[in-house]
């Protein structure tokens, strides 16, 4: 990994705080996400984050905080900061409820997630590692989780201008834009349309329509796009056969929370969203518009983006670098967390 360091290898070794690594064994299930078990509220007509009432956690978990709601509005292209619409405007009516946390400390850092997963992919003991040296913003994409559903059909461009409008209305400043799967393509369209929000890029097992690259492979799009998932099979395209303690610690924390956090509808939009992205180049004829430095992570396992993909990736973005992360699949954050902090911390500095 020392390759991969731009700013500087950091000071050996994670240390994170008692509460944090007890967080590692234990958990809490929230109460079920609003969103997915009666219909989606209208946007609220406050401009100020609201708290999801329950979610906040306690004890070994009160790292995580609770889950707020805030009306977000696109961004739109080009631009780097907007103010939230108002009620009753056209503008307005563009707005999605997205539910996010913040935790930790540091240097900012967003996480966008992959095809049908909600907040609680992340996994504590990875969410933990990161917030001992980043500030954290995690968030459901429209219609998962806590989110309400967006406006109109979703695109992968609509996703990147609403990510951009979640980071602008928060106030982050120059974040890590860290995308896993579906959000490494959403992270390259925000870094193409609002170049200067993103100060890095972290690419973690995705892909793009280019020369050498294909769609997710059948039985795992096939997966993502059932509700409500089968977590067994789910479990088997995110860990070899080598990370089984990983994926029972995965099994076992979903199966704390209430099911089906992703709706039918929610599933097949992006089912839908992932099948059109691969028929179209738009993304890929803009590769050179990404300036920030990226790190694109590939698991030499992975069966949902196999490595090809992260190869023809890292070879359309100018000064990119790759890291072939050998024998884990699509999800080696989750089977080691500790690894992958080590990698982002040294890329990031």
């Amino acid at each position: 990994m020392a390759g991969l360091t731009r700013r500087g290898w950091p000071a050996a070794g994670l240390l994170l705080a008692g509460a944090l690594l007890a967080a590692c064994s234990s958990g809490s299930a929230g109460p079920a996400p609003s969103s997915t078990l009666s219909p989606s509220p209208a946007p609220s007509t406050t401009l100020a984050p609201l708290k999801v009432a329950g979610t906040e956690e306690s004890g070994s978990l009160s790292f995580l905080g609770g889950v707020y709601r805030l009306a977000v509005t696109p961004l739109p292209t080009g631009a780097e900061s907007a103010a939230p619409a108002v009620p009753g405007t056209p503008a307005y009516a563009k707005t999605v409820e997205i539910a996010y946390r913040q935790l930790g400390s540091g240097k900012p850092l967003v996480l966008i997630p992959g095809e049908g997963a909600t907040m609680d992919w992340w996994s504590v003991p990875l969410l933990a590692q990161l917030a001992a040296h980043y500030r954290v913003t995690l968030f459901d994409l429209p219609g998962v989780g806590y989110s309400g559903p967006a406006a109109s059909p979703l695109t992968i461009d609509l996703l990147g201008d609403l990510t951009a409008g979640l980071i602008a209305q928060l106030k982050i400043a120059a974040p890590v834009v860290l995308g896993w799967g579906l959000g490494g393509q959403v992270a390259l369209a925000l870094a193409e349309r609002h170049p200067s929000l993103a100060e890095d890029l972290v690419l973690v097992d995705t892909g793009v329509p280019t020369r050498g690259s294909r769609p997710v492979d059948k039985q795992a799009a096939s997966l993502l796009a059932s509700s409500p998932f089968d977590p067994y099979r789910l479990a088997s395209l995110l860990f070899t056969a080598r990370e089984a303690a990983a994926k029972s610690a995965w099994l076992s924390s979903l199966a704390r929370q209430v099911p089906d956090t992703v709706t039918a509808a929610a599933a097949a939009a992006q089912w839908r969203l992932e099948k059109s992205f691969w028929a179209h180049t738009d993304v890929v004829a803009h590769l050179s518009a990404v300036k920030q430095p990226t790190l694109v992570v590939e698991g030499t396992k992975d069966v949902v983006f196999p490595p090809r993909d992260a190869t023809a990736l890292a070879a359309g973005l100018d000064g990119s670098q790759r890291y072939s992360w050998n024998g884990v699949g699509y999800g080696g954050m989750v089977a080691e967390p500790s690894h992958f902090a080590q990698l982002l911390e040294g890329f990031t500095g």
